[in-house]
């Protein structure tokens, strides 16, 4: 629990406005509960963490919220450019931190104009925030290349960068800057290994294997020199480059904490056979055949995921691998014996039909993935493109639902995430999973949801210590749609940085536009955490625009979420802030002497008609304008077609039995289109709303 003092003198002031509920508690800051707050449970205040001047934009959320583990610091997006940021306003990120008040600073390196348009957001350390990792055509370290591509890390302690890469010509740095799909994939527990991956050749020690020219690499980025990764035990580099994962959906722990192991996959998209480099050497390949005649040949497999430590590997290949495990194999790599056992021993039929990894334990002992087989007690075959999904703990399997294929979904939950702990699987889909979920005919549609009419799409939290799956956002016939919080889906190029949106201590944080609790009376969206066994708003349940989770702390202490309502005296305008539901929260400086509580509901003042100041002049230096409601609409309209083709080729596939790797290509293909429109419609419908 976090301690909470504040100056005598502002108690007695803001003790005039404080509520007789929160008084009643007798909470230390209970001064600093008015308002908004003193609905809040226990001793937690709303602190606003964005500031006040934002230039008039908002906080995105295309670019998510990440907290630092202990609550001090927070890193956010925005269109708008304030806080000294020289970045494009198509995309700028920031760091908060938390002292008398929350303090911001924008940490995106300067940009040319007229090719400086960042739309992904920058990657920061996880420890702290403490670093960042930034694209840029300007030379602002030695080294750099002038108009050329220079990949930097910046202290955000000092504001000093240094130079990780560079190449001349800007290839690198569209890709980068969210072009081509950004090239950031993880880093270790204090940065001093940035693993990348481009297409770009860039210079190494030429001592060392040079990289394949014309095709992606993995490279390990240490003290300003670039050392290829995808290096075979030989020492050879495939003419055919390398990836990790799937090149549309991103891979967890991919290099260690300590940054002495890091793995790869040889090849273009899809499978190939996938190796560990350990102390920069690849000495093991993982997908190795132990069975056999075959035994020692190396074979396709697809990374799913790693332990933060590298100790443990768990992923699939359509090879039979190991005796018994059958095609379509689940299979857990064990890095100190080098042995990789089947999850799923002696299949029915001899198939394990392991369609994706969802996601594992830190230590390794739980994993879940999905499946188109019958391997545990209450699974049933599912029909079409419908899955089942389980969890296997001791060699015990589990099983958790079952998709419904009229509802047109693949083989991974619309959103989903696991808590570090392993014991809380959260997910979010449009298949009926538990009486609970009852079909309604209320229920909106949704273009970007391949979803039977009735169905909308909902939240649930799947325990292992009581075996228990749990509909969260269902009340009755659905109202809308729900989502798992922060969305639970992470974009390729972002590392390993998900929101926390399932904790080691079963809440979990989703967004709904259903009234689960009598205080919530605005028809909006809200951000509610499940927490044993019952809902909680997190939000306010009261404001005229939704809300949405933006992250969390890992012991739930701090919850951070979007909402334009007006919770602290400090907050004058309605545009989109990022707050904290804090517990012992609260700070002195966001009540001014003599403040009232702030604003709520009919009475309230609209945001200024005035364009937020620096926008404009700032896109038209860029040559790109953003882009009118209009055009907005007509994005989304395209978009939509795409995720639609996508998703009906991707059905096509299923039924057609095509090749494992095409299958799935196809799928994670139109997961991502489907995310991509479901962004691009958000900002159709709000553009041009009265705030």
């Amino acid at each position: 629990m976090r301690r909470f003092a504040v100056l005598p003198a502002a108690l007695c002031v803001l003790a005039t406005v404080a509520t007789g509920s929160a008084a009643a508690e007798g909470c230390p800051n209970e001064a600093l509960r008015a308002g908004p707050s003193s609905a809040l449970p226990g001793c937690r205040a709303y602190e606003m963490v964005s500031p006040v001047a934002k230039s008039g934009g908002n906080v995105s959320s295309t670019f998510g919220v990440h907290a630092a583990p202990g609550g001090a610091a927070v890193a956010f997006g925005s269109t708008a450019s304030f806080a000294g940021s020289p970045a494009s306003p198509l995309g700028s990120t920031y760091v908060a931190r938390r002292g008398s008040n929350w303090a911001t600073e924008a940490v995106d390196p300067a940009q040319f104009n007229h090719s400086g348009l960042l739309i992904r957001g920058t990657p920061v350390s996880s420890a702290d925030l403490g670093l960042s990792f930034g694209v840029s055509r300007l030379a602002l370290a030695p080294g750099a290349v002038e108009g050329g591509s220079n990949l930097y890390l910046r202290d955000n302690a000092t504001g000093v960068r240094t130079l990780l890469a560079a190449t001349s010509g800007e290839s690198l740095f569209q890709q980068g800057s969210g072009a081509g799909g950004g090239v950031f994939l993880g880093a270790d527990a204090d940065w001093s290994h940035v693993v990348i991956h481009s297409r770009e050749a860039l210079p190494v020690p030429p001592s060392e294997p040079q990289p394949a020219a014309g095709v992606e690499n993995v490279y390990d980025l240490i003290g300003g020199t670039a050392h290829l990764v995808n290096v075979k035990p030989d020492g050879t580099v495939d003419p055919s480059g390398a990836h990790i994962g799937s090149s549309n959906m991103s891979s967890q722990h991919l290099i260690s904490a300590d940054g002495s192991r890091a793995f790869f996959q040889v090849g273009g998209f899809g499978t190939g056979p996938l190796y560990l480099r350990e102390d920069g050497e690849t000495t093991v390949p993982i997908s190795v055949s132990r069975n056999g005649a075959e035994a020692g040949e190396v074979k396709p497999a697809e990374f799913g995921v790693a332990t933060p430590d590298g100790s443990v590997v768990y992923f699939t290949s359509s090879y039979e691998l190991v005796a018994g495990a059958g095609g379509s194999a689940l299979y857990r790599f064990d890095v100190a014996t080098g042995e990789a056992t089947p999850v799923i021993a002696s299949p029915p039929g001899g198939r394990a039909e392991v369609r994706d990894v969802l996601g594992a334990s830190a230590d390794g002992s739980y994993v879940y993935f999905s499946s188109g087989a019958v391997l545990a007690p209450g699974a049933s075959e599912p029909e079409g493109s419908g899955v089942n999904f389980y969890v296997s703990h001791d060699g015990s399997i589990d099983f958790i639902g079952q998709t419904d294929a009229a509802d047109g979904e693949f083989s991974f939950p619309q959103q989903w995430s696991v808590s570090p702990n392993g014991k809380v699987f959260a997910f979010a889909t449009a298949s009926p999973m538990t009486a609970a979920d009852v079909p309604s005919p209320d229920c909106p549609t949704n273009p970007f949801i391949n979803n039977a009419p009735e169905h909308c799409l909902d939240v649930y939290a799947y325990r292992t210590d009581t075996d228990q799956l749990t509909c969260v956002s269902c009340d009755g016939p659905g109202r809308g749609f729900s989502e798992l919080g922060g969305h639970g889906t992470h974009e390729p190029g972002t590392g390993d940085e998900y929101q926390r949106a399932a904790l080691d201590n079963g809440t979990v944080f989703f967004d709904t536009p259903n009234a689960l609790l009598p205080r919530d009376v605005n028809g909006v969206g809200d951000v509610y955490a499940w927490r044993d066994g019952a809902e909680e708003l997190v939000s306010t349940g009261r404001g005229e625009q939704p809300s949405t989770f933006g992250d969390a702390t890992p012991d739930g202490s701090d919850v951070y979420f979007l909402t334009k309502q007006q919770l602290v005296p400090q907050d004058t305008d309605e545009s989109t802030d990022v707050y904290d539901d804090r517990e012992l929260g609260g700070l002195a400086t966001q009540w001014p002497p003599g403040s009232e509580p702030p604003c709520q509901g009919e009475g309230c003042r609209g945001a200024s008609s005035v364009a937020p100041a620096g926008l404009v002049e700032a896109a038209v230096a860029s040559k790109a304008v953003a882009p009118s409601c209009g055009a907005l609409r007509a994005q989304a309209k395209k978009a939509e077609r795409k995720a639609r083709q996508l998703a009906k080729r991707a059905r096509r596939g299923g039924k057609a039995r095509a090749p494992r790797a095409d299958s799935r290509r196809l799928r994670h293909q139109a997961a991502a289109a489907r995310k991509r429109a479901h962004r691009i419609q958000q900002k159709a419908v709000t553009c041009g709303r009265k705030r």
